[in-house]
């Protein structure tokens, strides 16, 4: 573990290494712009990343805002249907027990109704024959699978059993429901050849043999929830399209903010530079012998402390050559330019 560790610095050191390299053959301005700037971008770069960039596993912010959207309304519109199918179901449900409690009643009220005089009944048709959502109705057949009452008069008088090659979940679940009540989907092939499901529930006639079926495309029921789903995904364009507008102003605010905070640091870096460079410039003079050059101190702090020491040196070495020069006579003559020679 310690040389892998060891190594790692190493690695680390090595790359570091010629960085600071450069570093040292930089400016001092260069060096605050460096070390003031590169922090703030590096920061700068870290927030954008964890709000703007999806990487492996790692989800953006943004990102992880327009699933969470997208989920909810997926999940709040899968409920919804299972609801209103759940309810629709209730409803299939509760037309065929109502249709079985007329006929019930029906035939209680008419003992003579048997065989051929119950088939052509007009009002027990109408009772037994009633409409179910927008599509579907009810129908009656016995408990041998012989229907007595349909919407098709071609189904009229027909064993249903026939019907197991072209809806063998439709007769599967009417079997169930021959001698107690059973509700359940089955596929139904349109005209056009789409195949959609319905909803069937079946439920005997209290002392009799007839059985009565109710059902209906399923989807009937399931239509709010569709538009349930079309308002969730204009809802999700709107606020997709208002967060995308919204991310992009803050972008741009970003980016301006960096720009003045760029030209912040570097106003600033120059404001701690340029007396550096005016002291810089004034012991060069100094040192080439012109002493007039006077450093004025401002302000305070290491700045004003290092002008301060410059100017008293400036002033030492001036008041020594004035002692030396009245001490010994005119044996060191100023020389015009601030420079000075023996005579």
């Amino acid at each position: 573990m310690a040389d892998e560790q060891k190594g790692w610095w190493g690695f680390l050191g090595r790359m570091v290494a010629p960085v600071m390299e450069k570093m040292h053959g930089l400016g001092l301005l260069q060096k605050l712009m460096v070390g003031i700037f590169v922090p703030i971008l590096a920061a700068f770069l870290v927030i954008a990343g964890m709000l703007f960039v999806s990487v492996g596993p790692y989800v953006s912010i943004k990102q992880l805002g327009s699933d969470s959207l997208k989920d909810l309304g997926e999940a709040s519109v899968k409920q919804s249907t299972v609801s209103v199918n759940r309810l629709g179901e209730l409803i299939i449900q509760a037309k065929a027990e109502s249709v079985a409690q007329q006929i019930e009643i029906y035939l209680e009220s008419h003992p003579g109704l048997s065989g051929p005089s119950l088939l052509a009944d007009p009002r027990l048709q109408e009772i037994a024959v009633q409409r179910v959502g927008e599509t579907g109705y009810t129908a009656v057949h016995n408990n041998k699978g012989i229907n007595y009452f349909h919407v098709n008069p071609k189904i009229v008088g027909t064993d249903l059993h026939g019907l197991a090659d072209k809806l063998p979940g439709f007769v599967k679940l009417m079997d169930k429901g021959l001698h107690g009540p059973v509700g359940g989907y089955y596929d139904w092939r349109d005209v056009d050849g789409k195949v959609r499901s319905k909803y069937m529930f079946t439920t005997p006639v209290e002392g009799t043999s007839l059985v009565v079926a109710a059902t209906t495309y399923i989807d009937e029921f399931g239509k709010p929830a569709a538009a349930i789903l079309g308002k969730m995904n204009q809802m999700e364009g709107s606020y997709a399209g208002e967060y995308s507008r919204k991310v992009t102003l803050f972008l741009v605010i970003v980016l301006l903010d960096l720009a003045i905070l760029l030209g912040v640091v570097y106003l600033y870096s120059r404001s701690v530079v340029r007396p550096i460079r005016r002291l810089s410039d004034l012991a060069d003079r100094i040192s080439m012998g012109d002493l007039e050059a006077r450093v004025i101190v401002e302000g305070k702090g290491e700045v004003a402390n290092l002008a301060g020491s410059i100017e008293r040196m400036r002033m030492s070495v001036k008041t020594a050559i004035e002692r030396l020069e009245s001490r010994k006579g005119p044996v060191v003559k100023r020389k015009q330019g601030g420079l000075y020679e023996k005579t």
